[in-house]
């Protein structure tokens, strides 16, 4: 099978949803599949203005899509992400072609909601591409990319039910395929014996959709009644300044702050931190969780991406609920003072996790487009 691998992302195998593709393309080729991926760099690096580029982002995919086809000759599949495929799949469905896959790394139409429910906590301002670009711009770009697709794949069983209620596609062309972790964390998981003690750890961006104005106030609430444990945040994207003013002056002791660091780095602090917080108000999956997991360490997440599908409360994990930093707080206390749950959870985590390969993906993954091209060619 011959494959393209579309997304208006950086070209970096590091980060978020670029990432997915470097890791797709190599297990395709590894599976004997022809895989190319067109990435910013090929789509174009202007206009750098998001919300204008995501105005013109669907004509500048096209030609990017149709410029590979001329170049590389044609594809089985084209599978792009959110709403830049739908000129493409449009076009293609006047003058045949490739079996057209939309896939989401994350609804905007939740993510949507999500920035509203910030807003009325009043952690944003309800600015005009809340109120207007949004709903009138971006998120029919993202509905008509789903409907004009020969299948839609999301990261989670949340986004499905989302989908299938507004009808974008039939139940038997939405799927869910988890993303994978790199073969090095199942590969080389330490002893549940190994020495950890550096407290909590937080990877990701330190922002509002991952939560952290809340796990601030629980840091607060800890520090009043003298339970505040060491706190890393790994990864934040922004100065060590700016994350320590978002805690209160008694919490900013227990806190430091390390940038994004390579993948060797982050298994390290897997492997030395007590636990995992992941408080996030809205994810696609959440790839910190099942890595963190998979290093032996115990997670207490909020329900959202794939949390749902692998964190059980109270044996490899805990549940909290979302906007919660009382119940937040409470959860990091208890596990912080039960050394002896936290290594029960430790050895379920290790095995709840090795269902996530990239390999495991990428099969999932070929048997959608199989389904996909055989519905292409019977119509």
């Amino acid at each position: 099978m011959k494959i393209l691998l579309v997304g208006d992302y950086p070209a970096d195998p590091l980060l978020g949803s670029a990432k997915v593709y470097y890791k797709l393309g190599e297990s395709f080729r590894e599976l004997g599949h022809e895989c190319d991926v067109l990435l910013r760099p090929d789509i174009g690096d202007t206009p750098e203005n998001w919300r204008v580029r995501q105005v013109v982002s669907a004509r500048m995919t096209e030609r990017a899509i149709r410029r590979a086809i001329r170049e590389r000759g044609p594809y089985d599949v084209v599978d792009v992400a959110s709403g830049e495929g739908w000129l493409f799949a449009l076009r293609r469905e006047k003058g045949g072609g490739p079996a057209v896959i939309s896939r989401s790394h994350g609804l905007e139409h939740l993510n949507y909601r999500r920035t509203l429910d910030d807003a009325a906590d009043g952690l944003t301002s309800k600015g005009w591409t809340r109120r207007i670009y949004y709903p009138t711009v971006r998120l029919p770009q993202v509905a008509a990319a789903a409907r004009l697709a020969d299948a839609l794949i999301v990261l989670n069983e949340g986004d499905r039910n989302f989908a299938l209620d507004r009808g974008w596609q039939p139940r038997d062309r939405v799927h869910v395929v988890a993303h994978g972790v790199s073969e090095r964390f199942l590969a080389d998981a330490p002893p549940l014996d190994a020495p950890r003690g550096q407290g909590v750890l937080f990877c990701g961006s330190w922002d509002a959709v991952k939560g952290a104005p809340y796990l601030a106030h629980a840091m607060a609430i800890l520090a009043e009644t003298g339970d505040a444990p060491r706190l890393t945040i790994l990864g934040p994207g922004l100065p060590e300044s700016a994350v320590l003013e978002s805690f209160p002056a008694a919490a900013r002791p227990f806190v430091r702050v390390i940038p994004r660091a390579p993948e060797d780095e982050v298994m390290r602090h897997y492997r030395e931190h007590d636990l995992l917080v992941m408080c996030s108000t809205y994810e696609g999956f959440g790839m910190v969780v099942v890595e963190a997991m998979s290093q032996g360490l115990p997670v207490i997440a909020t329900p959202v991406g794939c949390a749902p599908m692998v964190v059980r409360d109270g044996e490899n994990g805990m549940m909290v609920p979302a906007r919660d930093p009382a119940a937040l707080a409470a959860a990091i206390r208890r596990l912080m003072v039960d050394a002896s749950s936290r290594r029960r959870m430790a050895g379920h985590a290790g095995a709840s996790a090795r269902q996530f390969t990239w390999r495991a993906t990428a099969e999932r993954t070929l048997g959608v487009y199989r389904e996909s091209v055989a519905l292409r060619s019977r119509r």
